[in-house]
């Protein structure tokens, strides 16, 4: 399920980024949804080694990345500049949810884009998933880039 959401989340991104669609607001919502992408991928990632962080309360956010250090970047299995990857999209989506002055950039957008896509290919190589979901994902010159992704996100079916 998560690896899913993930692949759909950056399809999305993706396929907004191509369509030019440049509005504070898209740039918000897709700074949080990377970053909640990230997120529940180290929340599985911490449930396969069998702790269960959907009981944890308060400061969930940062121990998640405390207990990936621990138990994933101490032992040499997750990359350390994974982790730091999924802090930076935690500090982005801090600041696109709670200082609405603060003008988000394309280019913000862009490396939370690559920071999200370095960490998601570190957790597929753990978890033994891909990122080929989707038909053209990887490819920005593919012609299904933008037209094949949106169709093939769940939340663009019917239900």
């Amino acid at each position: 399920m998560e690896l899913n959401y993930a692949r759909e989340t950056l399809a999305v991104v993706q396929a907004l980024m191509q369509l030019g669609w440049r509005t504070q607001w898209l740039y918000r919502m897709m700074l949080s949804r990377l970053y909640y992408a990230g997120h529940h991928l180290g929340r599985l990632l911490l449930r396969n080694v069998g702790m269960n962080p959907e009981q944890w309360r308060g400061d969930v956010h940062r121990r998640v990345l405390r207990e990936l250090e621990q138990r994933y970047v101490i032992t040499g299995i997750l990359n350390a500049n994974a982790l730091d990857a999924l802090d930076r999209l935690r500090r982005y989506r801090i600041r696109a949810d709670y200082e609405l002055a603060f003008r988000i950039r394309f280019r913000a957008l862009t490396e939370a884009l690559n920071l999200f896509t370095m960490y998601f290919d570190e957790c597929c190589r753990i978890l033994g998933g891909d990122l080929n979901g989707f038909e053209g994902i990887n490819d920005p010159h593919s012609p299904t880039r933008v037209r094949g992704v949106l169709c093939q996100c769940s939340i663009f079916r019917a239900v």
